[in-house]
């Protein structure tokens, strides 16, 4: 059976990740909203790369389009928190080998709970869950934000290894985020 990786921010961000996924998966489908981006990444790599021009904040097409792409071996997913569910319908309906959740600094906010995030990504059977939390980077005394090649490699280091939690950058001290 072909191996079959998904990736939702695969046309902006996270466009080297899908990239690099075409040299070990036949099939990588990457879920995104502009069909106009969509199509020039499918240009990069033909008959391996397949868009899905969507929006993840609808919830049951989401659903239906996760579930149609069935059997996935890993899901490579950065979505925004306007859609706080996807992120679980993907991990339920694909039912991947393998989750690679991708995550804003804010999530390692010393001030925020615990929103049990991990337990409810880990209820999912067998299903192997990382997250990739992004940080930040000083540089002479001042902060920046990660740059896409930064967080791609980083991503791919977690697609790669066997770590169930890692950061790009930093996310410490919180009071030197950009």
């Amino acid at each position: 059976m072909a191996r079959h990786a998904l990736v939702v921010g695969g046309t902006g961000m996270l466009q080297g990740v899908t990239l690099h996924l075409t040299e070990t998966f036949e099939r990588v489908t990457v879920i995104a909203r502009s069909e106009r981006r969509l199509r020039a990444l499918e240009d990069v790599a033909p008959g391996v790369i397949h868009g899905c021009a969507l929006d993840y904040t609808d919830t049951d097409a989401l659903r239906n389009a996760v579930d149609a792409l069935r059997p996935l071996d890993l899901a490579v997913c950065w979505i925004h928190s306007v859609a706080p569910d996807a992120p679980y319908v993907i991990a339920e309906a694909g039912a991947p080998d393998v989750y690679v959740h991708v995550l804003g600094s804010a999530v390692a906010d010393p001030s925020r709970p615990d929103d049990g995030r991990r337990d409810r990504f880990e209820a999912n059977g067998d299903m192997i869950y990382r997250e990739v939390i992004l940080g930040f980077v000083r540089e002479g005394g001042r902060s920046r934000w990660l740059t896409n090649p930064e967080i791609c490699d980083g991503v791919i280091a977690a697609v790669e290894g066997n770590l169930h939690r890692s950061v790009v950058g930093q996310v410490e001290p919180w009071s030197a985020r950009p």
